[in-house]
């Protein structure tokens, strides 16, 4: 039995993290024991199995506990490194896992205190950028098995000097995908959605990476087609949502929609959709597109990343520029062309990533090691 240690960053309904969440929940008890630090407490925590222990950062327990951790930390006390360290004294054990590049600078601690780690890859490029040179290639060439969660990330990997990859796809649980047809249609009513209007849905945090300030624009490219576009996904009040909220009202949109994403009508939402569009400039994967797919819908995203290694013919369109007139281009083309779209073969793909198959490949490759 190997005994393992999660290591992730917020706890919420991030994409790398529901796909951590889902190996948790799924995995088999006989052959891994784990336990789960992340640093906040966010709406996933909640969801942790009872037989997991879950454990925290110093600076995010409480008022109290707070202030007293980072002043003892500007004393130079270093409160973080001393409790994961007792962590580690007290779970023992055998294997870090860190989710996502985010909790890569603890690969060093990891190495100080003779533990081997396990790093798994869900971004690109940008996000690389949010920690240290030398985190980095710590991380990768001390790891004894670094996960990428498409092809792309795993040739990254070995070019930075991984020792060993495993290419695990995002995983989706379909045995959660609840829908209710008198839900679908409700939604439909809450939303104002026009009789015959084709609903066109993205699935992101709205930042910039994931192309929310381009939205209203694919929106008005298709001004003179009966369509509805909804966005599922959390928001900050940053001045770029700013900025997009006040383009929609610029550009008189009455037919777009912003709901959250951490509802429990998800795949309601997903049903009410007749064809994803994504939107990102950037996108490792994006399991929305699995999840869309067990449902028959079209996609169009651009042609890369992970959507380039899941879409073949038949399943969607990929752009090579990502700019209102091409998506306008492609999302006409599914409009126009429905017979061109296969649901049986988006079905048939989606179920290749599902739990109860992705789940033991996850072990395999750690099992392995």
């Amino acid at each position: 039995m190997k005994k393992i240690l999660f290591f992730t960053p917020y706890g919420s309904f991030t994409g790398s993290e529901v796909v951590l969440w889902t190996y948790l929940q799924n995995y088999d008890r006989q052959q891994i024991q784990s336990a789960l630090y992340s640093e906040q407490r966010g709406p996933l925590t909640a969801q942790l199995p009872a037989d997991i222990p879950l454990f925290t950062s110093p600076f995010n327990r409480g008022f109290a506990r707070k202030v007293y951790s980072k002043v003892t930390h500007a004393m130079g006390v270093k409160v973080y490194e001393n409790n994961i360290r007792r962590l580690q004294e007290q779970y023992k054990a055998d294997y870090w896992y860190l989710n996502t590049v985010l909790m890569f600078p603890l690969s060093k601690l990891a190495e100080q205190l003779g533990v081997k780690v396990i790093s798994q890859i869900h971004e690109l490029h940008s996000s690389f950028e949010s920690i240290a040179y030398d985190e980095m290639a710590h991380s990768m060439t001390y790891s004894d098995l670094v996960i990428g969660v498409t092809q792309q990330i795993c040739e990254l990997a070995t070019v930075m000097g991984a020792k060993r990859t495993a290419l695990l796809y995002p995983i989706v649980d379909l045995s959660k995908k609840n829908i209710s047809t008198e839900r679908v249609q409700a939604l439909r009513k809450k939303l104002n959605i026009q009789p015959g209007a084709f609903v066109w849905t993205m699935v992101g945090t709205r930042i910039y990476r994931k192309g929310v300030d381009i939205f209203p624009f694919i929106a008005q490219a298709l001004a003179d087609q009966p369509c509805h576009f909804i966005w599922m996904g959390n928001s900050k009040p940053t001045g770029l949502n700013y900025l997009v909220d006040s383009q929609i009202k610029a550009l008189n949109l009455p037919n777009m929609s912003f709901v959250d994403v951490q509802t429990d009508d998800y795949y309601n939402y997903l049903q009410l959709a007749d064809g994803l569009v994504m939107t990102s400039r950037e996108e490792p994967f994006g399991k929305i597109m699995t999840e869309a797919a067990s449902l028959g819908k079209p996609l169009v995203a651009p042609n890369a990343g992970g959507a380039r290694e899941f879409i073949v013919p038949g399943m969607g369109e990929l752009i090579d520029y990502p700019t209102p007139d091409q998506f306008r281009k492609a999302m006409l083309t599914v409009m126009t062309h429905p017979d061109s779209y296969q649901p049986d073969l988006l079905i048939e793909k989606s179920h290749q990533f599902d739990a109860s198959i992705q789940v033991k490949k996850w072990e395999q490759a750690i099992l392995a090691l």
